[in-house]
């Protein structure tokens, strides 16, 4: 049944037609056959009784004064009925009195029990009857006829039948190609045309129309759908196209102010930039005018924090992400600056970074470096008195969702007597203070040297 639902509609309506004209046909032949077979049962039957009757009339003399010879010779009359082949005389005890039996054909036992009345099996067919005369029982005769002819008949029926079913199925068959072909042909138009306007998304196309009829009905309807959705998809198409020329527009209009205030904005970089680069020039000019060590120190400390953040600025309007700053390329630049601002040689001290590719907002960048420049001028400064040699190590990687900044040496080491949490300095307490605004965590290892590790969260 599912391969038939799977099937083409021609095929559908071609099978229905001759599979319900064989059925029909079927039935009506079994119908004859079986009407034909209890007949002809019936017809053998009302023969063999008749033959019987006879053959008992003509036989009772001949039981009654025991004549045998008799009896047989009212038995070979039978060989003028080919059909018969077995025929005995009883007498009333039951007692076989005569036998016939047709030559070729092999010899039947007589039945045990003589009951009045016919009977068929597979291959015969026997009628037995008693024989009276003037009220008294004489005998019985039994008379049993082949089917033979039963069979031919039947196998002759049978044959016509399928003759019938066969010559019946192929007219039927004829036809409803010709037939078929006027019913299918309006909807195979539909089918294809349905096909090709999903194939092509074409809604202009159009099914014919053959007749006045259910499926021309179908057709004009389906032709006013596809009006509409013609009519709707050029309407659509226009509004999209009046919608694509606003974004447009808009888009032309969104990139035009995008691109001032992208230029606006690196203005403002580079402007800060030259504010604080002014300040950090100020106060490198105001150091040549101090002789106090101290106040000198403090002066270019300063100097080099206002720098510091000029970078990032200088950084920022450079780059084409004005968003986020490249912080591999701003610690070098930094730590560059420090070593030029102290004037330290790279004979004596080497500078090794370990920067991931890592770009940091604003909010991120300046704390990170105005700490980078705090640890690395402490070192500068502290780590390696009387010229002597070592190196100090920046590093900055992802870590989790995070970031880790290390900037270690391995000078003299951090003096083992103050707190960097709880120190005076404002270099260290600035530091601390860094590390709060960005909530992160610090930690300080005074061994071989001074290693500092900052940890703080990613955006």
């Amino acid at each position: 049944m599912r391969a038939f639902q799977h099937l083409p509609l021609q095929r559908k309506l071609t099978l229905t037609i001759v599979l319900t004209t064989v059925a029909a046909i079927l039935l009506a032949s079994a119908a004859i056959v079986t009407y034909e077979t209890i007949t002809f049962r019936g017809f053998i039957a009302t023969e063999l009784e008749t033959t019987a009757d006879i053959i008992g009339a003509n036989g009772a003399a001949a039981l009654r004064f025991s004549v045998p010879r008799d009896a047989q010779q009212t038995l070979s009359s039978l060989r003028a009925k080919p059909q018969i082949s077995n025929a005995w005389f009883f007498t009333n005890e039951a007692e076989v009195f005569a036998t016939y039996a047709r030559e070729g054909v092999e010899p039947l036992h007589p039945p045990v029990h003589l009951e009045e009345g016919h009977a068929f099996t597979s291959r015969h067919v026997s009628s037995l009857k008693h024989v009276y005369q003037d009220g008294d029982f004489l005998g019985s005769v039994l008379v049993t006829s082949g089917l033979g002819v039963f069979y031919s008949q039947l196998k002759r029926s049978l044959f016509a039948s399928t003759l019938v079913i066969v010559a019946c199925s192929a007219v039927a068959l004829f036809i409803s190609l010709k037939i078929l072909h006027v019913i299918s042909r309006p909807i195979d138009n539909l089918i294809e045309t349905a096909a090709q306007v999903s194939e092509n998304r074409d809604y202009s196309l159009r099914a014919q129309k053959f007749a006045d009829d259910d499926m021309g009905n179908l057709a004009e309807e389906f032709n006013d759908m596809l009006q509409q959705i013609q009519q709707r998809d050029e309407e659509l198409e226009y509004r999209v196209t009046e919608r694509t020329a606003e974004l447009s527009d808009a888009n032309r209009m969104l990139s035009n102010s995008l691109a001032e205030k992208v230029v606006m904005l690196k203005e403002i970089h580079h402007r800060v930039k030259n504010n604080l680069q002014v300040i950090s020039s100020l106060l490198s000019l105001q150091t040549r005018q101090i002789s106090d060590k101290h106040t000198l120190e403090v002066f270019e400390n300063s100097s080099n924090r206002v720098r510091a953040m000029a970078t990032i600025h200088e950084k920022l309007y450079l780059s084409d992400d004005l968003a986020k700053v490249d912080f591999g390329q701003y610690i070098h630049a930094l730590v560059a600056h420090l070593f030029q601002s102290y004037k330290i040689s790279c004979q004596y001290i080497r500078l090794r970074t370990e920067v991931e590719n890592i770009a940091l907002d604003l909010d991120r960048a300046v704390p990170c470096g105005l700490m980078i420049n705090e640890l690395v001028s402490n070192s500068l400064k502290y780590a390696f008195p009387e010229d002597r040699k070592g190196e100090i190590l920046v590093r900055l990687a992802r870590q989790g969702d995070g970031y880790v900044l290390q900037v270690s040496d391995d000078g003299v080491g951090f003096p083992d007597d103050v707190d960097f949490r709880s120190s005076k300095s404002l270099g260290l307490q600035l530091i601390n203070t860094l590390v709060k605004q960005l909530h992160g965590t610090i930690e300080m290892i005074n061994t071989n040297g001074t290693e500092v590790t900052i940890e703080f969260p990613g955006a």
